[in-house]
């Protein structure tokens, strides 16, 4: 407790990252100074120790009005930003705001310093297509409003344009017209929005199976046009897509002068819709990119945030990008070209490229980047399903229609065993990947990779449960914190009737995973698969319905209350709906972003105990694990191997993890404890709490081999009953009854 209490000092932080106070003093207050390695560093070390959030709330300074807003792009050269500029100064003149804008020639390191030079010199700034990275936005913060265009991150103001429903729409197009090849010309490689566009165009060529390639870092605008076609003519493709307008123009001009017909040999797609796609000859498909009613928003938004800094938490907001149709799209394609393998041009014939399919990637893709500048003859190709539910989805629907699949997928623990048991997934068993790999993963973690006794992929995070809980709500309405979950109903009821607002905790309903880990912590088990063909359902014992009956009580007297309780981003409730919220310990960072403004009040220990406390037992919700499709060669097996191993277990890769994330690393939560590390928002070493949990996760549990069914009936006939007088304990006898017939039309013995 005396650490936590202990006020940090830059001289703290200096002995933590082994530097000098000097150095510390600089990378905290003038970013840009310092290597960046070393500034990042000091960072992570101030934002554990809680000094920054400390120094934000003791040093009472009050920066002066200036009545001016700073804008940071990339380049005016590019029509784009500069009508976004326009658009925001008019907005802003409108509410009596100035705006210096300042151009950073492409360049990071110049965006630093600007971004340095002008913090203390306006009340807000707009960071346009930002080649920082989130660190680096994130100290600006601490002195400034920022909202970030064309780009987002957890907890930042922001405002994107969503390109994929329109990408889609393109690809769609050119698929029903004829073609079956796409190259991307990308834009900068430290451009936000062109890895978002790349990962869309690259979906979307999957989906609709079309060959797709892509020439790297093409300088966008009308001179990088000729290097593009240059590479773009090694291997050449029925269509291409242009990072921009002016890159498309480009190209264009090029291809015409190596006797290209447009769009007879070759469709070409831009992005932004700015005034020269119009005037080309032939006009110009491209994305409609709403530069204008971006500028309008973001500016309204940053506004709002100077004069209400204490207001509502930082939303991203999002447009929706349109697909225009114009004549450099050929309606009538007929595919001549010869096309390979998957090949990106620039890479070597030693290359071996490998598809990896998962949900999101903003988070990783600097882990998948250190990996390809650490290993220059693998490449990973990612595929982004945008939500868990989706991804499986496509994969699934890939493997039952024997379509391809990617070569690697990153998939929620629960769904492994579906497609484990479907033949789906390689068996990485063997006796030498389980002593070498066994010892350097959390124990439930590993056994969650794991299917009818064999392993099919390697954990990336811990999702045991803790409680999240409302200190102040507690202490206002003199209440104990529960230990047990009797004593949780008890004390609930007691809440409920004197605030009818509020309630002790939340069933979250989005899916099955929290209703189950009701059954988990009870040691209570509703099925056993016995071996990878049989199941033994107990859905009907006494104990499974005393677990169930128990959670309606909870519902029927107002102790819990059934809903979705997130929506993929922030929680749904207002703050302090909710004394507590029993959840998987990622829920940390969602309720972080979510009540900003609750900082230092929640407080994280173990679940409630269904008997004795000494003995509680915890479960997991969640929990992502990367897995590898069956059938690949051998070259290509060992490959996804390294990748793997060196993605989820190397310190490298640990260390690059998104903050808010529990790697499932062995010893990862132990040395955080060790080390003492304070969570600023908790303002508590919450380490110590996930360590002790993730000792006492029940790992005497199965997930089904077929979740998406699990889930669908628990949507179908639960749900619409976890409500007060809802009786849902007495549909176990017809939830079984369903899932058994559904067991058995797939091949499974039941019993």
């Amino acid at each position: 407790m005396e650490r936590a209490q202990h006020k940090a000092t830059i001289y703290d932080i200096a002995r933590e990252a082994g530097v000098n106070p000097s150095t510390v003093s600089r990378a905290l207050g003038q970013p840009g100074r310092v290597a960046a390695k070393t500034e990042f560093r000091i960072r992570r070390i101030a934002e554990q120790l809680g000094y920054l959030t400390q120094s934000a709330q003791t040093t009472g300074e009050s920066l002066p009005s200036t009545g001016m807003i700073a804008a940071i792009v990339p380049t005016l050269t590019n029509p784009l930003y500069a009508i976004t500029v326009n658009a925001m100064q008019r907005r802003l003149e409108t509410k009596g705001y100035g705006l210096i804008t300042l151009d950073t020639d492409q360049k990071p390191s110049v965006e630093r310093k600007a971004m340095s030079y002008v913090m203390r010199n306006v009340d807000g700034v707009a960071l346009l297509s930002s080649r920082l990275s989130e660190p680096d936005i994130r100290r600006i913060m601490l002195v400034r409003p920022v909202i970030v265009l064309n780009r987002t991150a957890p907890g930042l103001n922001s405002v994107v344009v969503d390109v994929a429903r329109a990408i889609d729409d393109a690809v769609h197009a050119l698929k029903e017209s004829g073609h079956s090849s796409i190259t991307y010309l990308a834009g900068p490689a430290s451009s936000w929005s062109n890895e978002y566009r790349r990962r869309y165009i690259r979906s979307a060529a999957f989906r609709y199976d079309m060959t797709y390639r892509v020439v790297r870092e093409c300088e966008p605008s009308v001179a990088g046009g000729k290097a593009a076609v240059e590479q773009y003519l090694i291997r050449p493709t029925d269509a291409v897509f242009a990072f921009n307008d002016e890159l498309a123009a480009g190209f264009i001009a090029a291809a015409r002068r190596n006797n290209l017909r447009i769009p007879e040999d070759v469709s070409v797609i831009g992005f932004d819709n700015t005034q020269m796609s119009s005037l080309l000859t032939p006009t110009l498909s491209t994305i409609d990119m709403k530069s204008e009613q971006l500028a309008e928003r973001a500016a309204d938004t940053l506004v709002s945030a100077i004069r209400n800094p204490d207001g509502v938490r930082p939303e991203p907001i999002t447009l929706t990008a349109e697909f225009v149709k114009r004549d450099s799209l050929n309606p009538h394609k007929r595919s001549t070209m010869k096309l390979g393998p998957y090949a990106e041009i620039r890479r070597s014939s030693d290359t071996t490229v490998l598809t990896m399919l998962s949900n999101a990637f903003n988070e990783t893709m600097p882990r998948i980047n250190e990996f390809m500048r650490t290993h220059p003859h693998i490449v990973i190709d990612p595929i982004e399903g945008r939500t868990q539910e989706n991804t499986l989805s496509l994969y699934w629907e890939r493997v039952i229609n024997h379509r391809s699949v990617p070569d690697i997928i990153n998939v929620e623990r629960t769904a492994l065993p579906q497609l484990a048991a479907s033949g789906a997934l390689q068996d990485l068993s063997s006796k030498a990947m389980e002593q070498e790999l066994g010892p350097k993963v959390d124990r439930a973690a590993w056994q969650s990779a794991h299917y009818a006794g064999k392993l099919y992929g390697i954990p990336g995070d811990q999702s045991q449960t803790a409680m999240f809980y409302r200190a102040d709500l507690f202490d206002r309405y003199r209440l104990e914190v529960p230990d047990t979950w009797d004593a949780f109903y008890e004390t609930g009821v007691a809440l409920h009737e004197r605030n009818p607002n509020r309630y002790m905790g939340v069933l979250d309903t989005t899916d099955v995973q929290h209703y189950l880990s009701f059954f988990r912590s009870a040691r209570v088990r509703p099925w056993t698969v016995e071996n990878d063909s049989t199941i033994v359902f107990h859905m009907r014992n006494d104990l499974v319905r005393n677990v169930a009956t128990f959670i309606q009580q909870c519902i029927d007297d107002g102790v819990l209350n059934a809903e979705p309780m997130w929506d993929n981003r922030y929680m749904r409730a207002k703050s302090g709906t909710y004394l507590t919220v029993t959840y998987a310990n990622w829920l940390g960072k969602i309720l972080s972003m979510s009540y900003p403004a609750d900082q230092g009040l929640w407080k994280v220990t173990l679940p409630p105990a269904f008997a004795d406390p000494s003995q509680v037992a915890t479960a997991e919700i969640g929990g992502s694990t990367l897995a590898i499709s069956a059938g690949l060669p051998p070259k290509r097996m060992d490959a996804a191997i390294t990748f793997l191993k060196w993605f989820q277990l190397d310190p490298v890769s640990v260390e690059l993890r998104a903050p808010g994330g529990v790697s499932a690393a062995a010893g990862y939560v132990e040395d955080l404890t060790r080390r003492g590390t304070i969570d600023p928002y908790f303002n508590q070493p919450i380490y110590d709490v996930y360590a002790k949990s993730a000792a006492r996760v029940n790992r005497d549990w199965d997930n089904l081999p077929f979740y998406s069914q699990l889930d669908a009936e628990f949507a179908r006939l639960i749900v619409p009953c976890l409500k007060p007088g809802g009786r849902s304990q007495d549909l176990l006898d017809e939830w079984e009854r369903r899932l058994k017939i559904y067991a058995v039309s797939q091949g499974f013995e039941v019993k």
